[in-house]
């Protein structure tokens, strides 16, 4: 599928039956864009073949990636190998030829996704979520024989990682936490990076899924359905809840009032780390599965970017990293 840029228009032919919506279209055509001309390049989740890594290659693909993410951390002085000592995995590869890389922890419907990297160039994130796999590697006691299972994604959007400077979005220039399809996706995703004033590093792309980081990632919550979610950002210095009982006081039910404890207990590990109610954006992890899917689903955002912190978040958030995976929440396939 091709576009036709203006420096103030964009016209593009959309198969009706594709989208059932005349408001994308709409919505495009007063989209601000600067390029002269360029295709819209998507994944299709019913055709993974280009994206998909042949079994005897996965091994080799996974070494050579954990080398250069190792070369990565050398860089910001991260003295710890990324990969060492985890079994990882990875069917999937980006349009940069990386991996898509996950691995997974015990057994049991007590189910935590943890995922790091969505925004790479908010750096601290990818850090912890590395040396959180190799914790759980290391200390099983954690998760086994307690019907715990620990799924992590410890860098989602391993292109803008491994550029020469960091970006918060992938090859495609989309926001992956912007692209999920959840319910207002079509009518605000684009309305709301028009207030944006259309900056690159907010774009929730041309429809959503339209990006393999973001079929990874609703292949990992499909899979493992997961009772919970852990996100790791940066800057912005709180825990944000997004599930059963969000923007809710009393009354409360039983799974409302589970949900928020769960959020109340990994806040305490955490020093008291301050919890919000932040917005829900459309085409965002916390709209999509905190809202829609009601299940709970925190995102830390640590205080800042600066590498040289992670030491420092590391024993600060360790405790509520191990909270957050072994509370017993009782989800509801129901509400799925």
């Amino acid at each position: 599928m091709n576009r036709i840029l203006g420096k103030t228009q964009i016209f593009l032919l959309i198969p009706a039956l594709w989208f059932g919506t005349e408001s994308f279209a709409l919505i495009l055509s007063s989209l601000p864009l600067e390029r002269g001309y360029a295709k819209i390049k998507a994944v299709s989740e019913f055709d993974l073949s280009s994206y998909t890594i042949p079994p005897d290659q996965q091994k080799s693909v996974i070494e050579k990636f954990c080398s250069e993410m190792a070369k990565e951390f050398k860089r910001y002085s991260w003295h710890q190998a990324p990969c060492e000592g985890v079994e990882w995995h990875a069917q999937l590869k980006t349009n940069g030829n990386h991996p898509l890389l996950y691995t997974t922890f015990g057994e049991g419907v007590n189910t935590t996704l943890v995922l790091g990297g969505v925004h790479p160039d908010e750096l601290t994130p990818i850090h912890l979520a590395f040396r959180f796999a190799r914790h759980l590697q290391a200390n099983p006691s954690i998760y086994k024989d307690k019907g715990i299972r620990v799924v992590v994604a410890p860098v989602v959007n391993p292109d803008g990682f491994l550029r020469k400077r960091p970006t918060r979005t992938n090859t495609s220039d989309v926001d992956l936490n912007r692209n999920f399809l959840t319910f207002d996706w079509y009518r605000d995703a684009l309305k709301s990076w028009s207030k944006k004033l259309y900056v690159t590093r907010f774009f929730p792309g041309y429809f959503p899924n339209s990006e393999i980081e973001t079929v990874f990632q609703n292949i990992l919550l499909e899979t493992y359905q997961p009772a919970k979610n852990l996100s790791i950002h940066a800057p912005l210095g709180f825990y944000d809840y997004d599930g059963p009982g969000d923007k809710l006081t009393k009354p409360l039910t039983p799974l409302e009032e589970d949900a928020k404890l769960l959020v109340q207990r990994v806040s305490e590990k955490s020093r008291n780390y301050r919890i919000v109610d932040y917005s829900f954006y459309p085409g965002s992890l916390g709209n999509l599965a905190g809202k829609q899917r009601r299940i709970p689903t925190l995102t830390l955002e640590l205080e800042t970017t600066d590498p040289k912190l992670v030491d420092v978040y590391w024993k600060k958030f360790l405790p509520g990293f191990n909270q957050s995976v072994q509370f017993p929440y009782k989800w509801e396939p129901s509400l799925r």
